[in-house]
């Protein structure tokens, strides 16, 4: 009698696909310009910036397919622009939780040129100072519903890109390794692509 056929073979399991988030920063907008200016056109510079069009230079970096995935939008112009920009045709959502942390504006009384405006503006945010304008607290508090909604799409899918911004991709990067995914690529430029499996 063969005794190795009564020996029981241990299971075997199919290795689980990771799950796949790609972030993809907009492109340049056409009015990010840099001029010195004061506190009153600092706060004008800050409506165009939301409001503009892409600069016609501004081209993607590197080309991720976008074939088989779940399409995410910023609700702000530059980010559906520059979706369509990278050729994303189906858009399967455009969420408002993924627009930027709204950009801070005070009345300081000095002239600076623009972007030292939003390097200064955003400290001063970050150090707790308010305005007419979302908290530090909540756009915090907005990234963890964001990963939230994130995680409950990747129940049903396998892979999410999203086309979104600087500042809100960093801190939802950072939610999203709190919660088990690994950041394997990281780009914050502009067209900058950023990927996380889990």
């Amino acid at each position: 009698m063969n005794r190795q056929n009564n020996v029981k073979q241990p299971p075997t399991y199919a290795k689980k696909a990771p799950k796949e988030i790609v972030l993809i920063r907009h492109g340049k907008p056409a009015s990010a310009h840099n001029q010195q200016i004061n506190a009153s056109a600092y706060a004008q510079w800050v409506r165009r910036y939301n409001l503009s069009s892409l600069d016609p230079k501004s081209k993607p970096t590197a080309h991720v397919p976008l074939a088989d995935s779940y399409i995410m939008v910023s609700s702000l112009k530059r980010a559906s622009l520059s979706a369509s920009a990278y050729g994303a045709v189906d858009i399967n959502e455009v969420q408002p939780l993924l627009r930027e942390m709204d950009i801070p504006y005070y009345r300081l009384p000095f002239s600076m040129k623009a972007w030292h405006w939003v390097l200064v503006s955003r400290l001063l945010w970050f150090l707790g100072k308010k305005g007419r304008f979302e908290s530090f607290k909540e756009a915090k508090s907005r990234v963890i519903l964001l990963a939230d909604h994130l995680e409950s799409i990747m129940l049903t899918e396998s892979r999410v890109v999203l086309f979104g911004h600087g500042l809100i991709h960093y801190f939802l990067q950072r939610q999203l390794k709190k919660r088990g995914w690994l950041l394997l690529e990281k780009n914050s430029e502009f067209w900058g692509v950023s990927r996380l499996v889990k």
